[in-house]
């Protein structure tokens, strides 16, 4: 039988990739704990000229402006949860991304691996992982 740490884990896991897949923002942030760390890729020379939003951010309304910063320059066309993978306090999600850059119109997939760490129902640290080769020919109209 699993605790219920596990458990809890794993309800605000699926949550969270269920928010996202259905596209309600604001119901996954709510999972969110004010003081989130959250570590997208490291600013890259090339690639941050083109994605302004890479970086690490501390806290839930540095997470929501840098996704101001994405909405501006990118637009979600589906996002679709793959595997979720929990144990303990951790969840891994694999997830593919479709979305396009506002610019040109160009459309570019990514595969995404998010890291979450949750604590007393919120998610208090989030990870992700991935290529941005896709982002880079779609913005530089490769």
């Amino acid at each position: 039988m699993e605790s219920s740490s596990v458990t809890t884990t794993r309800e605000v896991a699926h949550q969270w990739f269920t928010n996202l897949e259905q596209g309600k923002f604001e119901e996954a942030l709510s999972l969110v704990h004010e003081d989130v760390l959250w570590e997208n890729i490291p600013p890259t020379p090339g690639v941050s000229d083109l994605a302004p939003w890479l970086g690490s951010y501390r806290g839930l309304p540095d997470v929501k402006d840098s996704f101001d910063v994405w909405s501006r320059y990118s637009q979600m066309l589906s996002f679709k949860p793959l595997e979720v993978i929990v144990e303990g306090d951790r969840a891994l999600g694999i997830v593919h991304e479709h979305a396009q850059c506002l610019a040109n119109q160009n459309e570019y997939d990514l595969y995404v691996a998010t890291y979450l760490r949750i604590a007393d129902g919120k998610i208090v640290h989030w990870k992700v992982y991935w290529d941005p080769s896709p982002l880079i020919r779609a913005y530089r109209d490769l």
